[in-house]
């Protein structure tokens, strides 16, 4: 054991000789690999040291800074020159885009850097354009006065512009930027446009169709053929982002018409050889029609059975599936839920096609959702318009539940104020899951409004109307009316003010005055009115109000000289003090183009609070709306009328009866329906004490494209006016008890009845409407009217 171990202890210590060997070789190699590798500390400050910059010169700045050039470099003076770190700093200098060129010497000690700074935008200036606005170009470009001058950026503009020009049809639009020196190294930046011709489109096919022809598809999509007769239309000029809103518009049209496997294969528009137009194809794979299959609602709110809810569902099983109806009953169901207390209440719907049958089943889940609040509410867009103007129609504050229905409802009612051309408002998140923040986006139009009418009846009277309208005094929502008339049968002057919000309350205050003086053709005799009016109102729930007035006037009647006796008998000056109210209920969902809603209104006058005439007058209206005929058209269903009498032993005076016809009873005169003064000579309107008039109107869909702004309606107007209670004294009695060539007037309150067309145009210079009207049921002594015209601008 002991011979080992001396053998072991041997070989250890030659073993640690050899280690010991093997690890000086080892270190002497490393040593100089990394001696070959990184020169030590001294050889590195060797090399590197060289020359030192001992100081930078700036050459060549007018408006920058020499300080702000140096901030860019990345050497300093009393550092060693260093060309990587000279080419960083070029680098850097450039990125800036403050110079059009640098330049950085060295001559051993100093470094001198020398700019040309690119100058700044004196103005900008656009020359040739006619097809887009200086405005919309302005918006687009990005280079504004005072900023600095770049090619770059110049080059950016120019391919704005010319996008800008291709989105209206212009695809040969060239633009030549150009500069003008001026001192101080400023410049004036102008784009020399050159429009060229209106790219138009030649012409528009489809592939793939085989249950529809092109003349449906092509009213479908909203670009259309460039015809001569559509100089007022920008759709025939082609539009990329017009393409992709047809693409759309034909998978809604197949999906609506049951076809859910539609697609749109391509859509390609070639540009002609001459640059002039387009040819646009799409390729279309249409599919195999679907058909309702089975319809569940599963609801798991308590109070909203499936029972309950499924009459609120457009469709049936075995009905042919359409995408439009799955989506409005979404929204029948949605806001059902919302009516009964469940604002955050979300309906899914679940569509399950089966190919080999060639059905779908819809399911619709009913979930009650969890609770989200108002975090905030920003209102955008407002630049006129005082943010209270706008809050106080808001039915939602910050702190409240998101309700759908109250937006809604805050939408129609932001709407009804006519100041704003859109409004949308749109939740977004808030700073936690169950906060949302509502977003009020308005388009703010012009609120005020001149307005110039002319009408013509078949009486050969011509009317003409001047009025000035700001519905927005001051940005504060009041609303100030200034207007005068004339026409063949009265002149009017008036002046009205209404304040919404009196002392910010919802309470409406604000005056009337007018002067009308009437030559009344139809009656045979002048009136002379002048009146004050006081007025205010307050609301009694969210679609009631209460209007109070006192009105106070001076009448003063002359008959013509061959006036009949009946009007001769008005002659003189009475005196007028009435104090009324009105109520009135609103539920139509939109202000401007109402599809469905009820409106109420119930007036009522008393006269006789001085003054000398003493009479109680009531009149009523009643109208309800609804989409009937698959909801493309609007029917309308309106009934007024009204009943005035005297007491007290007072006769109801001529000019406080009632006259109708014009735009109160289409298809007849002015004063043209009603009780007439009969076989002495002239046959004078004598107006009724009591009027009842039906309107059926049913609003056409538009069959022309949205951008020629023309709409029509049918109508039939059907009523009748008369009654006159005591008769008119003095021996004149009605013709049926009279005898022949003596006064007498007729009063059998006899059914009248017209119908016809209404057209209204939005055109360039302002809207337009036309009446046509025919009589169908009417006396012999009744003045029809055929046509009405009436135009307006907008200021």
């Amino acid at each position: 054991m002991s011979y080992i171990a001396s053998f072991s202890g041997h070989h250890a210590r030659v073993a640690m000789a050899m280690i010991a060997v093997a690890a000086v070789c080892l270190a002497a190699r490393g040593y100089a690999q990394e001696a070959a590798a990184t020169p030590d500390a001294s050889a590195s400050t060797a090399s590197q040291s060289g020359p030192v910059v001992r100081d930078i010169h700036v050459l060549g700045t007018q408006r920058i800074e020499p300080g702000t050039v140096l901030s860019y470099l990345s050497i300093h003076p009393g550092e060693p020159y260093n060309a990587q770190v000279v080419d960083r700093s070029l680098k850097s200098l450039f990125a800036t885009g403050l110079f059009a060129d640098v330049k950085i010497n060295w001559d051993g000690s100093v470094l001198t850097i020398s700019v040309i700074e690119n100058p700044i935008i004196n103005q900008v200036i656009f020359e040739g354009e006619s097809k887009v606005s200086e405005k919309d170009l302005t918006k687009e470009v990005q280079l504004k006065p005072r900023m600095v001058f770049t090619r770059a950026k110049v080059q950016g503009d120019v391919q704005r512009i010319i996008e800008l020009y291709r989105r209206n049809g212009k695809f040969a639009a060239a633009v030549d930027p150009q500069i003008i020196s001026r001192p101080q190294n400023r410049v004036d930046l102008i784009f020399s446009i050159n429009e060229g011709p209106t790219t138009g489109v030649a012409r528009i096919s489809f592939i793939g169709n085989k249950v529809f022809d092109d003349s449906t598809l092509k009213g479908q999509i909203a670009t259309e053929e460039s015809e001569w007769w559509r100089f007022l239309s920008s759709n025939d000029n082609y539009d990329p982002d017009r393409l992709a809103f047809d693409r759309e518009q034909l998978r809604r049209f197949y999906l609506k018409n049951g076809y859910a496997d539609f697609r749109v294969v391509s859509a390609v528009a070639e540009l002609s050889p001459d640059r002039q137009s387009f040819y646009i194809t799409f390729t279309l794979e249409e599919g195999a029609p679907y058909s309702i299959g089975k319809v569940v609602i599963n609801s798991k709110i308590r109070e909203l059975t499936a029972t309950s809810l499924r009459p609120l569902v457009r469709f049936a099983q075995g009905d042919r599936y359409n995408a439009e109806l799955v989506d409005k009953s979404i929204d029948a169901l949605t806001n059902a839920a919302g009516t009964k207390g469940y604002a955050f209440a979300q309906v899914h719907p679940r569509i399950a096609r089966n190919r080999k049958n060639h059905t779908i089943d819809v399911v619709f889940d009913i979930d009650q959702g969890s609770r989200v609040y108002v975090e905030k509410i920003n209102i955008i867009g407002n630049n006129r318009t005082l943010d209270k103007v706008v809050r106080r129609e808001l039915r939602l504050v910050e702190g409240d539940a998101f309700n759908r229905v109250l937006v809604d409802r805050s939408r129609t009612r932001i709407r009804a104020l006519g100041i704003f051309k859109d409004v949308d408002i749109k939740p977004a998140p808030g700073s936690q899951p169950d906060k949302t923040v509502l977003n009020v986006n308005l388009t703010e139009q012009s609120t005020g409004q001149l307005e110039l009418g002319a009408g013509y009846s078949s009486t050969s009277s011509f009317v003409g109307q001047f009025s000035y309208t700001q519905r927005n005094l001051f940005g504060r929502g009041q609303l100030l009316r200034f207007s005068l008339s004339a026409s063949a049968i009265s002149k009017e002057g008036q002046l009205s003010f209404t304040e919404p919000y009196f002392l910010d309350r919802p309470l409406t205050a604000g005056f009337v005055l007018y002067k009308v003086v009437t030559d009344f053709q139809q009656a045979y005799y002048n009136s002379d009115v002048s009146a004050v009016v006081l007025r205010t109102g307050f609301p009694t729930s969210e679609y009631g109000s209460v209007g109070l007035r006192y009105n106070y006037s001076i009448e003063t009647i002359s008959p013509f000289t061959n006036a009949p006796p009946a009007v001769r008998l008005a002659a003189g000056t009475a005196q007028t003090s009435s104090i009324g109210y009105t109520y009135a209920y609103n539920t139509l969902d939109d202000p401007i183009r109402p599809r469905h809603g009820v409106t109420f209104a119930l007036t009522q006058a008393v006269a006789g609070l001085g003054g000398t005439l003493k009479y109680l007058q009531t009149q009523s209206s009643f109208s309800y709306r609804h989409p009937i005929f698959w909801d493309d058209f609007i029917a309308t269903l309106s009934v007024n009328g009204g009943y005035i009498t005297g007491y007290d032993g007072s006769n109801v005076r001529l000019n406080d009866r009632f006259f109708r016809g014009g735009d109160s009873f289409r298809g007849f005169a002015v004063a043209g329906i009603g009780p007439r003064e009969l076989n002495a000579g002239p046959q004078g309107a004598i107006g009724g004490e009591a009027f009842a008039i039906g309107t059926f109107d049913l609003r056409l869909p538009d069959l022309l494209p949205a951008d020629y702004g023309i709409s029509g309606s049918l109508f039939t107007d059907f009523g009748t006016l008369g009654h006159i209670s005591g008769g008119l004294g003095r021996g004149i009695t009605t013709c049926r008890d009279s005898l022949p060539h003596t006064p007498c007037f007729v009063d059998d309150l006899a059914l009248r009845a017209s119908a016809g067309l209404a057209i209204a145009w939005k055109s360039p210079f302002g809207p337009v409407e036309i009446d046509l009207g025919l009589p169908y049921i009417k006396q012999p002594y009744d003045k029809t009217q055929l046509i009405r015209f009436s135009t307006a601008t907008g200021l």
